[in-house]
């Protein structure tokens, strides 16, 4: 690092003076002489007296002069510096050849006393400065401390004069000094030594030069202390070199402070007048070309400076605010019209209490007399601890109140219909509430979902869905125009309205019968229904989200018996709901738990009259519930995704049981396990089917695949090439609960199905319903003519075995030959003769 001119002078001249005190010291037996006592006595005392002066000099300076800079640390060092002027002063009165004081003789043993006295109070005194922080003190602090001194200096001239012969000598004439002396000195210069190291530390961080000046003037402090550990008269060369290092001390001492006090302060004067210039330039030409207006008023709010931004936004001449009341000008009228007193302004707040404000938003009032948004900051100038006046920094924020306006009703509406969205609709709910609650009566709330909704979206596109969507919107606030209609997402509406003087249930007809009628997109007629669950308050729910839930919840009960309809809530739908739950939260350790088996139901051939083949059914038995029906805990995992690892279990086990049976002889069975289509859609189903057919060694023309009509009409892609691969595989592929679902039969073109297999809800009226035995011949027959095997379920009855016989019905299963039985006792079935 380079060193600045100043720090090399600095360096050099005490390393000068350093050497010059070594030479001393190295050749003081040579160098020793004694001048005539006269001759030195006068060199003493005027070397004395300067370094007097220069101490007056620096305590005058902190006590008398600049007090407006005054510091803890000048006036704690003016006070060392008076209390060692006078120690000094006495030290020299009391010198060995002077006339003494006026109440004592001069010696060497007082001299020595008040010297070294002055020495031990410099040292401690400036050392203790420099530990403490500097900080501002008050005026009257300067008296204090100048007594203080003088306090100080007239008990320690009281004890070196009154117990002069008492205190232990320091000086021996032509011996030298004691080592008390020595010792002492010794300790002035740790102090010093240590005084330096701190005014280093302290300038490497700050970078003051007048630390520099303090350095060399303790280097030259500490060289005076060591030299007068050295001589052995007080006339000798070594008193007369400590005495002019003490001088060169001094003087750099008041260099220091005099850079310290006066230099630097001006030159910082200077540095903050002319950045104060620049500053105000720059906010001259900052104000003028700001976005915000700024006004300057006085303490009593009147108008001395505004910009041109200022006057633009209200309107006026310039001329015609200054010197004028801003709040009588500008702000004495409330946005409702009503008066704005000058007690609530909050630019008169700022002007009591000297604090800042900031308003978001407010109005001032133009010269034509609109209102203008605004928001704004109104800053007090204060100047010692007095109000010279206020800033008032002006925003015109009607673009930003519009921006706000339309982020508001975008946060509050639908994007698509223009309909308040979910968000709103609950806030709107909770706002009724309180007020139904005030007046006692009823609020209601119909949830609604539009039917088979998808199949627009996937037969016409997601634009004509949107299209259709906006007619629904339209529709439905035009029928309910004093009712709350909301879109909560989706295909879901809802209306909310206190219950009056129209009961829910006929608005649910209402909107039922007005959403049935065709609705006109593109020059296409679309036909739309909705299911809609209807919930009162006080009856079905206390707070809002218990009723939206209870709505949900009968609207999704609606959709179960039918669509097309509304359904009240009722407490058996929470029940169920329940039940669900904890259906729903036991299914996902179900397996793990090992709580899930497999049953198996015989499928006989009626021709063969054995049992040649088994349809795995699942079951699940909990240890503290019991048993609990497929139709209950099925639904459920297709919902939530369980029905994955269900079915890979089912089908693993089914596989792995059907193997252990044809090791057993049973080669000619068939196993028929169901499918979902949760499972068909899965990326990896197909990869873990050839694993299993790899592990277990099943031969796939000996399992039947069931899936739904649902499925088999699924447009999905994925399902459909899983499908046509399991079929490549050698999978034969049953279409299960035939007749129960879709009318439609052109699936059977788009797969090679291997069985149909009859709804057993056919063949439960097959008997006592001529229709239904009809069809179901019919269906028997349209079965064989297209090359497919036909299972018949629910075969409970000899009756229904002998109809389903009468028209050759391939196979059949249910209770007339035997229930779903486990694993372990189906060898008894198999090998016993059926009898159809």
């Amino acid at each position: 690092m380079m060193l600045t001119e100043k720090e090399r002078k600095s360096i050099w001249l005490v390393i000068g003076a350093f050497f010059v005190f070594v030479a001393a010291y190295v050749f003081r037996d040579k160098l020793y002489v004694v001048p005539h006592g006269e001759h030195y006595l006068t060199v003493h005392t005027i070397l004395e007296f300067f370094s007097i002066t220069v101490s007056f000099a620096i305590a005058i300076q902190g006590l008398m002069l600049f007090p407006q800079h005054l510091s803890r640390h000048r006036l704690w060092i003016s006070g060392t510096f008076l209390a060692i002027g006078l120690i000094d002063l006495l030290h020299t009165l009391s010198y060995q050849g002077m006339p003494g004081l006026i109440v004592t003789e001069s010696s060497t043993q007082k001299a020595t006393w008040f010297w070294i006295t002055a020495r031990l109070t410099q040292a401690v005194l400036l050392f203790a400065v420099l530990l403490f922080p500097d900080k501002p003190v008050k005026r009257y602090e300067k008296g204090g401390v100048a007594i203080v001194a003088l306090f100080y200096v007239t008990i320690l001239s009281f004890v070196v004069v009154r117990y002069e012969q008492q205190l232990p000598l320091l000086v021996i004439e032509g011996v030298g000094t004691t080592t008390l002396k020595n010792q002492l000195e010794y300790f002035v210069c740790f102090l010093k030594a240590a005084t330096i190291l701190s005014l280093f530390l302290s300038y490497r961080k700050h970078k003051k030069p007048s630390a520099l000046d303090l350095m060399v003037a303790f280097a030259f402090l500490l060289f005076s202390e060591l030299a007068f550990t050295l001589y052995k008269s007080v006339y000798d060369l070594q008193n007369l070199l400590g005495h002019i290092y003490k001088v060169a001390g001094y003087v750099y001492f008041m260099k220091g402070i005099y850079i310290a006090t006066i230099q630097e302060p001006f030159e910082a004067r200077q540095q903050a007048e002319k950045a104060l210039q620049q500053s105000e330039r720059r906010l001259r030409a900052i104000t003028a070309s700001l976005g915000e207006g700024v006004v300057v008023l006085n303490r009593e709010q009147k108008a001395v400076f505004l910009n041109e931004e200022a006057v633009r936004l209200l309107g006026y001449q310039k001329e015609e605010l200054l010197g004028q009341n801003m709040h009588e000008k500008i702000h004495y009228r409330k946005i409702d019209g009503s008066p704005f007193p000058a007690e609530e302004c909050p630019i008169r707040n700022t002007v009591e209490t000297k604090q800042t404000v900031r308003v978001e938003e407010d109005y001032f009032i133009r010269k034509d007399s609109t209102m203008l948004p605004v928001s704004y900051v109104a800053a007090p100038m204060v100047e010692d601890g007095e109000l010279v006046g206020v800033v008032v920094a002006i925003q015109d924020i009607t673009e930003r109140k519009q921006y706000h306006e339309k982020i508001k009703y975008q946060a509050y509406h639908d994007a698509l219909t223009g309909l308040p969205n979910r968000h709103h609709f609950i806030e709107h709910v909770k706002t009724e509430l309180e007020k139904t609650k005030q007046s006692n009566g009823k609020l209601a709330i119909l949830y609604l979902d539009l039917d088979n909704f998808k199949n627009v979206n996937d037969s016409f596109g997601h634009v004509v869905g949107d299209l259709l969507l906006q007619q629904v919107a339209n529709r439905l606030a035009s029928i309910h125009p004093h009712q709350f209609v909301s879109r909560l997402g989706g295909d879901e509406f809802a209306i909310v309205f206190p219950v009056h003087s129209i009961s829910a249930e006929t608005v649910a007809e209402q909107t039922i019968q007005a959403l049935s009628k065709p609705i006109v997109i593109e020059g296409k007629e679309l036909f739309v229904t909705t299911s809609i669950g209807i919930c009162l308050y006080p009856d079905d729910g206390e707070t809002e989200m218990d009723l939206i839930l209870h709505a949900d919840m009968a609207m999704y009960e609606a959709k179960k018996k039918g669509k097309n309809q509304f359904l009240r809530y009722t407490k058996q739908l929470e029940q169920r709901r329940a039940r669900n739950l904890l259906i729903e939260r036991l299914l996902h350790t179900a397996l793990e738990q090992k709580e899930i088996a497999l049953y198996y139901q015989p499928i006989v051939d009626t021709s063969l009259k054995k049992t040649v083949g088994l349809e795995a059914l699942v079951r699940w038995h909990h240890p503290d519930i019991g048993f609990i029906s497929p139709s209950e805990f099925i639904p459920i995992a297709e919902e939530n995704g369980l029905i994955v690892p269900i079915g890979e279990y089912v089908l693993r086990t089914a596989c792995e049981h059907l193997s252990e049976l044809q090791h057993s002889g049973f080669t000619d069975l068939y196993m028929s396990v169901n499918l979902s289509l949760k499972q068909l859609q899965h990326e990896h189903f197909l990869s873990f089917v050839q694993q299993l057919l790899h592990d277990i060694h099943v031969h796939p023309h000996n399992i039947e695949l069931e899936i739904t009509e649902t499925i088999a009409l699924s447009d999905d892609e994925h399902v459909i090439r899983t499908i046509q691969a399991l079929k490549q595989l050698g999978f034969r592929i049953a279409i299960d609960d035939f007749g129960s679902g879709y009318s439609s039969i052109g699936y059977l073109k788009q797969f090679t199905i291997d069985t149909l297999k009859i709804d057993k809800s056919f063949i439960f009226d097959v008997i006592n319903h001529d229709a239904t035995a009809r069809l179901t011949a019919a269906v028997i027959t349209l079965g064989h003519s297209l090359g497919l095997q036909i299972v018949a379920e629910g075969v409970e009855s000899t009756e229904h075995l002998s109809f389903l016989n009468k028209h050759r019905c391939d196979r059949v299963q249910g209770y007339l030959f035997s229930p779903p039985v486990p694993f372990g006792q189906l060898f008894p079935l198999l090998q016993q003769r059926v009898n159809v």
